[in-house]
């Protein structure tokens, strides 16, 4: 039974002003909210993965905010307990997102179709910075922030996991970044740390202890965040500013600072036409208040933002002490020679890369286009993906350079079945037919067409290679 604060229902009776609509409310807020799903386009076929569903008994419902998303239909077929376990959400096919919290990167999307440098200023656990990098094909550079140091493992797992090549992990408080990337980015997200009043329906306990106060502290935080963001983007660029509560103190409030504050440079993008029905949730300004009721979803709420267009500031000088530290160098063309032959083993040829190669002692990595405007502003803790570790016998490729580029792999390559890549992911070794086409040395892995992990092919078995952090007791291939 969820558990709601009379204060709060007594504040949101005001805001909505509709008797009928705070029923709706509040008879929404004690259903269980419907699972959904996004298709990672990075490393699955939408078609193929919707299919698959089909086939396992289950009826998808299109997201109607975003192509890739999928509601899933319950009443058919339960969906089994940890289907986080499944082995294509484990193979990083699809994420596992609520409907509404796709909305932010549609909305981003819709006003600047092809940015080259993205910041998603609260980013764990990697929900939206995945569907960014999805939306970007891997193409430019999106910075992925976290506050909480605690949260940074799981957004690197996650962006790990679904193949993304230009990420950048970063750990500031978000409102560091207009004095230390002024007018730097094409499109910025501030999925704002909030009450998070929409989630009730996920979390029964969410509007138990609500309390005005509790709101204006977090209005004030957020509105030093979007001022610090609206810093950072460039003229002529976008900022989506999102929260997953309810009140207008923390939404249109805040939007409404930073208009105040930027009277002669700035202008709503309308999100009244993002997909077939948004006109029902968009208020007068422009922006989305999406009630729980409304899309049988949790809430949410959206506003987008354009800077006017202007001559850019010239950039801030290289910071000599981080830039200092900055401990790569481009990759040697003997280590490049060397490399590239490696990899040539799999069919991976690294040419259309081999700009984008650094080094640091014996490793390799791959950085995404345009890291250069980075280096001596931001401390990243994590930049791009990490290919490989040379050693006495030569290279060894790591996991993410298969989950970023395995798509590229044309041999030395090994599909397994269903008990196979279970036993793949629970860490053991997989027990193979001597194979003329399989030559001793590193395989990829595949399952269902998608290079999953890396192996080592001894003869008779293939070693397994997956890092001991990816090892799962309990995955399933059926659905």
């Amino acid at each position: 039974m969820t558990n709601i604060s009379q204060d709060f229902i007594q504040h949101i009776a005001q805001q909505l002003n509709d008797p009928d609509a705070l029923q709706a409310l509040l008879d929404y807020s004690q259903k269980p909210l419907r699972k959904s799903i996004r298709i990672n386009s990075l490393r699955a076929d939408k078609d193929s993965i919707a299919h698959e569903w089909g086939q396992a008994g289950y009826q998808l419902e299109s997201i109607p905010w975003c192509g890739d998303g999928f509601w899933i239909d319950e009443s058919h077929k339960p969906l089994p307990e940890g289907f986080g376990n499944y082995l294509p959400h484990l193979a990083g096919q699809f994420y596992i997102q609520e409907a509404s919290s796709m909305l932010p990167v549609s909305a981003l999307f819709a006003a600047n179709p092809e940015p080259n440098m993205v910041l998603d200023v609260a980013a764990a656990p990697g929900s939206k910075t995945t569907q960014i990098a999805a939306r970007m094909q891997n193409r430019g550079l999106v910075v992925a922030n976290e506050l909480s140091a605690s949260r940074i493992k799981a957004l690197y797992a996650n962006l790990e996991r679904t193949g993304v090549s230009n990420g950048v992990l970063c750990h500031y408080d978000g409102r560091q970044f207009g004095e230390m990337t002024p007018q730097t980015f094409d499109a910025i997200l501030l999925d704002a740390p909030c009450g998070g009043e929409g989630t009730v329906r996920k979390d029964p306990e969410a509007l138990s202890n609500w309390s005005l106060d509790s709101v204006l502290s977090m209005s004030d935080l957020q509105k030093e965040l979007i001022i610090s963001a609206y810093k950072a983007l460039k003229p002529g660029g976008t900022l989506v500013y999102s929260t997953c509560t309810l009140s207008k103190e923390e939404n249109q409030v805040v939007c409404q600072h930073l208009l105040d504050q930027h009277p002669d440079d700035i202008s709503v993008f309308p999100l009244d036409q993002l997909f077939a029905g948004a006109e029902d949730v968009a208020t007068k300004e422009g922006y989305l208040h999406v009630y729980p009721h409304l899309f049988d979803s949790e809430g949410f709420f959206v506003a987008c933002f354009r800077k006017k267009e202007a001559p850019i500031e010239e950039e801030l000088a290289l910071d000599s002490e981080l830039g200092s530290r900055f401990p790569f160098i481009q990759l040697s063309k003997k280590d490049y020679r060397d490399l590239a032959e490696h990899c040539s083993a799999l069919g991976w040829q690294l040419a259309p890369i081999k700009h984008l190669l650094w080094q640091r002692s014996k490793e390799v990595w791959y950085f995404p286009e345009g890291i250069e405007h980075l280096i001596g502003k931001l401390r990243m803790d994590r930049i791009g993906v990490k290919l490989a570790e040379s050693h006495r016998s030569g290279f060894r490729l790591q996991h993410q350079a298969v989950t970023a580029f395995g798509h590229e792999f044309t041999q030395q390559t090994y599909e397994l079945n269903s008990e196979q890549a279970v036993e793949y992911y629970q860490g053991r070794d997989i027990s193979i037919s001597k194979s003329g086409s399989l030559k001793k040395g590193e395989v990829a892995i595949l399952y269902q067409g998608v290079v999953i992990g890396l192996a080592k092919n001894l003869g008779n078995k293939l070693k397994n290679s997956l890092p001991r952090y990816l090892v799962n007791d309990t995955p399933f291939a059926e659905l």
